[in-house]
This record gives C-alpha cells, structure tokens and sequence, in this order.
C-alpha cells in the first residue's frame, strides 16, 4: 500500500508541472486566435477553454474517463 500512496504522490507533482505548462501554451496560443484589442474576461474565457480541451485531448489519449465530480 505504501508503495501506491508514493505513486499517487508523485502523479500529483508530474500533474502539476504538466498543468503549468498547459497553462504556459495555452498563454501563448490564445494570442494567436484573438484580436489584439481583447480583454479582461474574452481572454480568460478562450484560455480556459483551450487549458479544457487539451487537458480532455490528454484523458482521451490515456483513454481516461473524465468526470469533474472524481477526484481520487
């Protein structure tokens, strides 16, 4: 049992790098797809979109099932 409570501990860790580079591409990529006046809530809203669709695009490739109620 030890040995999976280290592995969940590690996952969490990769996870959260993984998140922030998700989060560092979708900064980049958004400007690319909006105008340049765009603002406040417009850029936040496509941000969290694009971070969303990549991070079911990555569940889909390790034929995850994602549920936003799950949590381990």
């Amino acid at each position: 049992m030890a040995v999976i409570k280290q592995i969940h501990i590690v996952a969490k860790e990769i996870a959260e790098d993984i998140t922030k580079q998700i989060n560092k591409q979708c900064d980049w990529q958004v400007d690319q797809f909006l105008p340049k006046n765009s603002e406040g809530k417009i850029i936040d809203e496509a941000h969290s979109y694009m971070a969303r669709t990549v991070a079911r695009h990555v569940a889909n490739a390790f034929d995850v099932t994602t549920n936003k109620y799950y949590d381990e």
